[in-house]
């Protein structure tokens, strides 16, 4: 009977899964654990800096560096997509991510804080081009707009779950840094089903297309094309790692209410996304990600002018803005489509570096209202690209 039971078992490890099943839920599965451990830290910043006795500044440079490590991660995935298949790079990068958070979970000190920040974001760097291309290339037309839509949709869920998961965590066990732990192993569990699945037909190492030597791209173009999303990012990232700390420190709340106000975002952000990948909308993506980014804009004036409640409706006007402008790069950038993708992740990390910096700077020397004022100016620079960019040259 025992023999039986092993024999089922191999069975069903050994049973293949289609590569496009394979890519779409492993994609969303790695988005899962990428969303919840990039945003336990908003809510837990300001315990980092009472632990550690830091500064905003100082407290800041945690963000930059996991930014930067991420920006020598999407760096990195292009060569090593040379080498290995996407579904390797996927598996490397959650494992690696796993290793980080643990790092992060039992530091005694901020300097070993720190290394594992540089780890976890070297890993976050890996795993966002390696998820995004995963479902890029597996999906085309609306149907890919959607199932970015539905992939960044998990990134809302998780976030939704970061701040209790944050909160509940350190109450359940003792200590702030026990949502890290908690992240690690997720991340971990995703990485070993990964591993162990196996996809049909095999991933190979990608072929690049002959007539990418014979076209040159347009540098200009790579640059506006990458500020569509980088701007955005700076802006998404800055109030979603900061609205805990602006509650608490313009209302005096403490952990739980102010985890409150950035559960609420996400839940906005979570349903807009959940919208855009059950209904595809008439209107060109172009003039989607502009509705977006206006209406990103005009909430997030009125959030930091008349009342902190339009920083949560903000979660809803940016919502379908990442997806529809990874799908929008793709659409427009052709047989250059990883080029282009890779290197606006880059352009990315780089300004989410220069912006975590500082944002810190702001805080310590004119205070958080003046330091959101950048997540203004990055909204209105995305808009400016979306409209201004060049045509990509195929000659």
């Amino acid at each position: 009977m025992n023999s039986n039971i092993f024999r089922r078992i191999d069975r069903h490890i050994d049973r293949q899964i289609d590569q496009r099943t394979w890519a779409i839920a492993f994609a969303c599965f790695s988005m899962f654990v990428l969303g919840m451990s990039d945003n336990i830290r908003g809510p837990l910043f300001p315990e980092l800096l009472t632990h550690f006795k830091l500064t905003n500044a100082q407290g800041s440079v945690s963000f930059a560096v996991s930014s930067a490590a991420a920006l020598f991660g999407n760096i990195m995935a292009g060569y090593l997509l040379k080498k290995i298949t996407l579904s390797r790079l996927l598996c490397i990068s959650v494992f690696l991510m796993g290793f980080g958070l643990l790092i992060m979970g039992i530091s005694p000190t901020y300097f070993v804080f720190l290394a594992g920040s540089i780890v976890f974001g070297a890993s976050m760097g890996l795993v966002a081009l390696a998820q995004n291309v995963l479902v890029a290339e597996s999906a085309a037309g609306k149907s890919q707009s959607k199932a970015l839509a539905g992939l960044h949709g998990i990134y809302g869920l998780s976030s939704l779950l970061a701040p209790m998961v944050a909160s509940y965590a350190a109450i359940l066990m003792g200590f702030w840094q026990a949502a890290f732990l908690v992240a690690a192993t997720t991340a971990l569990a995703v990485a070993t089903l990964a591993t162990v699945a196996k996809s049909e037909p095999a991933f190979k190492v990608h072929s690049p297309d002959p007539e990418l030597k014979n076209n040159k791209i347009s540098k200009s173009a790579l640059l506006v094309y990458g500020g569509v999303l980088a701007f955005y990012v700076v802006a998404e990232i800055l109030v979603s790692s900061r609205l805990a700390l602006y509650m608490r420190t313009y209302f005096k709340m403490d952990l739980k209410e102010s985890s409150w106000y950035v559960t609420s975002f996400f839940i906005c952000l979570l349903l807009g996304r959940i919208l855009f990948a059950l209904k595809a909308f008439k209107a060109k993506l172009r003039t989607q990600l502009n509705i977006s980014l206006v209406a990103a804009i005009v909430c997030l004036s009125l959030g930091l002018t008349i009342h902190p409640f339009f920083l949560v409706v903000l979660g809803f006007a940016m919502a379908p803005f990442y997806p529809m402008s990874v799908a929008y790069i793709s659409e427009q950038s052709g047989i250059f489509q990883r080029q282009f993708i890779a290197f606006a992740m880059s352009f990315q990390s780089f300004c989410v570096i220069a912006m975590h910096l500082g944002v810190g700077y702001l805080t310590d020397r004119f205070g958080l209202f003046y330091a959101f004022e950048v997540g203004l100016i990055s909204l209105v620079l995305s808009l400016v690209c979306v409209n201004l960019h060049p045509k990509i040259s195929k000659t």
